[in-house]
């Protein structure tokens, strides 16, 4: 469908997230349009871009994607920010589509494929001051660096699965082959960064680790691990105008990569000032072709090429639905990583203006963001062609320098 790949075009573009599973449409079609029909054979896609933290701005956001630079202006907000405090960051892209055959009473066979690019971490707010601020705003200053993560995946997958319905409940599991472009991963452990006044000290002990495959390559022809995925879920609806329930665990999996670059550190950094008349003096052995060791061995820096076994961003999450009448429904959804990260709720309110039209205003609450609004529109034809469409992007368009979140959601589905 043109709309689709117009949509997987546009958010590539945006920025090189988590995706609709097949059984999100179950619980999307009865909550936008009162659609209990989960059993017929049909198509769909979606794709996603978010940008979600709970302090980094999206002007600084902004800087970074669309100008490759950060003002100090854009970062100075920075300095107030208590160094201890955890910065929560969610950002990306990701888009799949899906097929499901039509064998009413029996199990369906599902068959998708898609692609997830996106970067998840929580780190301390001391380790992105002195990397978007270097350490001069914060001289005589101990700066909390550790325990900190950031983890980067970029992958392609395809995969199928098997679903059954009964009267009255829905479960199915989906495998997915995944074919990794990029992997990144920082692990910082307990780590503190001194600057005395001046500038004339500096005292690091650090504890990190730092994995990275090669970026020589287009995403695309690119191929440094394999991995597989799972998706299961279970869907509960006693009658058609009874409340509907469900839960997932989605991204259950792991990739395998036989060598990454990793760069690891676990000593203490002291520098004291130079003197600046002797800089030039330098030793006969080095004008005349002496060793100097490495920068890496002078800060006890390793590197390593070793085989790496990354861990996807598993997550378990539930869906309430309640009709209210006939034209209106209320949706909650909580959502939790299982490794880390914050609970997130979702809370919408759709109303059926038309029995093709559907709007619903949106809360987040928690999870890798604060507090975002947003507004969702869906669209149905017939109960055979459904669109909907969700933007958190208000706050971005009004208070940029302020606002925190950026959230933009397609979907469609085509019943056969």
């Amino acid at each position: 469908m043109i709309w689709q790949k117009h949509t997987l075009i546009f958010c590539i573009g945006l920025l090189p997230l988590l995706g609709h599973t097949q059984n999100d449409w179950s619980w999307s079609q009865f909550h936008y349009f009162g659609d209990t029909n989960y059993a017929q054979a049909g198509l769909s896609g979606d794709a996603h871009y978010e940008i979600l933290s709970n302090k980094l701005t999206n002007a600084l956001f902004n800087e970074a994607v669309y100008d490759g630079k950060i003002s100090s202006e854009t970062s100075a907000f920075m300095d107030d920010l208590d160094h201890d405090q955890y910065i929560r960051l969610s950002a990306g892209t990701s888009g799949s589509m899906w097929f499901r055959s039509n064998r009413k009473g029996k199990w369906r066979w599902l068959f998708g494929a898609g692609y997830y690019d996106k970067v998840l971490g929580a780190m301390k707010t001391g380790l992105a001051q002195l990397y978007l601020r270097g350490n001069g705003p914060y001289e005589d200053q101990t700066l909390s660096l550790g325990p900190s993560y950031l983890t980067y995946h970029s992958y392609q997958f395809a995969g199928g699965g098997i679903e059954r319905s009964t009267n009255s409940s829905t479960w199915g599991i989906t495998v997915q082959m995944i074919k990794s472009s990029r992997y990144a991963q920082l692990n910082m452990g307990y780590s503190t960064f001194y600057t005395a006044p001046y500038g004339t000290e500096i005292n690091a002990p650090l504890a990190m680790r730092y994995d990275a495959t090669n970026t020589s390559q287009p995403k695309l022809g690119a191929w440094y691990g394999t991995g597989y995925g799972i998706n299961a879920y279970f869907q509960h609806q006693p009658s058609p105008d009874a409340p509907l329930i469900g839960f997932q665990i989605k991204d259950l999996g792991q990739i395998f990569y036989q060598g990454v670059n990793r760069w690891k550190m676990n000593d203490t950094l002291h520098f004291t000032g130079l003197d600046v008349d002797n800089i030039l003096q330098l030793d006969d052995s080095l004008i005349n072709g002496g060793d100097l060791d490495s920068i890496e061995a002078l800060i006890g820096l390793q590197r390593v090429h070793p085989f790496t076994r990354a861990n996807l961003p598993a997550n378990i999450q539930v869906n309430y639905v309640h009709p209210i009448g006939e034209k209106a429904s209320a949706h909650l959804c909580l959502r939790q990583y299982i490794r880390f990260g914050l609970p997130e709720l979702n809370l919408g309110f759709a109303y059926r203006l038309t029995n093709w039209f559907t709007i619903e205003p949106t809360a987040r609450i928690g999870g890798f963001s604060r507090f975002d609004l947003g507004l969702t529109a869906a669209i149905n034809v017939k109960n055979q062609f459904q669109l909907i469409v969700k933007s958190e992007q208000f706050e971005n368009l009004i208070v940029p320098q302020e606002s925190t979140s950026q959230y933009l959601f397609v979907g469609g589905q085509l019943k056969f």
